[in-house]
Parts: C-alpha cells; sequence; structure tokens
C-alpha cells in the first residue's frame, strides 16, 4: 500500500469512487455521444447539408449542425436523433418528441420529411 493512500484514506475513497461513478456513467450515455458511432456521426452531417434549412419550430438546427455547438435544444436534437437512428423509436415517435421539444413551425413538415428521407435503409440497431 502507498504512502499517500495511508496519509488519506478518505481522498483515495473518494477518487475511487468518482473513478466508478464515471465508468458507469458511460453506459447510460445517450447513443449520440458513444465513441464507435461514425455512421451517426456521418448522417448527422449529411443532415446539416442535404435539409437546408433544417428548421424545427423556431430552431435553426442546420445551423446547430454546421457549428457543432454544445447546447440544451441541439442536444436533444442528436439524441433524439440518435435513438431514430439506432430504431429504438419510430419516425412518429420522433416527431412528436421533437416537435413537443421546439414547438410547431411552418417548416417542420419539410424538415422532418428530409431527416426521415435520408435515414439510411440499412441502419443499425441500438449500439452496445
Amino acid at each position: 500500500m502507498s504512502v499517500f493512500a495511508l496519509r488519506f484514506p478518505v481522498q483515495c475513497l473518494a477518487a475511487f469512487g468518482l473513478a466508478l461513478a464515471m465508468l458507469s456513467m458511460t453506459g447510460c450515455a445517450p447513443d449520440s455521444i458513444h465513441l464507435d458511432a461514425s455512421g451517426f456521426d456521418a448522417y448527422v452531417k449529411k443532415l446539416g447539408v442535404a435539409c437546408q434549412p433544417l428548421q424545427i419550430g423556431d430552431q435553426d438546427i442546420g445551423e446547430m449542425i454546421r457549428l457543432g455547438a454544445s447546447s440544451t435544444p441541439y442536444d436533444y436534437f442528436l439524441d433524439g436523433t440518435s435513438r431514430l437512428y439506432y430504431n429504438r423509436i419510430t419516425p412518429t415517435e420522433y416527431r412528436a418528441s421533437l416537435v413537443s421539444f421546439f414547438g410547431r413551425g411552418t417548416t417542420n413538415d419539410r424538415s422532418f420529411d428530409c431527416i426521415l428521407r435520408n435515414l439510411p435503409a440499412g441502419r443499425p440497431g441500438a449500439p452496445n
């Protein structure tokens, strides 16, 4: 046992607890932040180009994709879109979820149609 561990048992225990908590949280992360989500990442980038203007409610999702800025609206879009991409929710559930968060808008139908039209036919199930 190290001298540090003998002198600072509480700090060592706290550090171990924090490390354990961080490891356990990685299994609960939204699909959009999994490191092996290259297909999903490419899909989102494609939406940013193919679906311009990509606007849901009063949010310019296309601009969020271009900037890659982390924000609550963008994170919500990514999480919902990853659930759609990985077949965890249906297109109807996806649309309802995003409209309830972002609100109604005149461009919603066109944006959702483009998002759904660009879904890869053979997209995978949820990552492990």
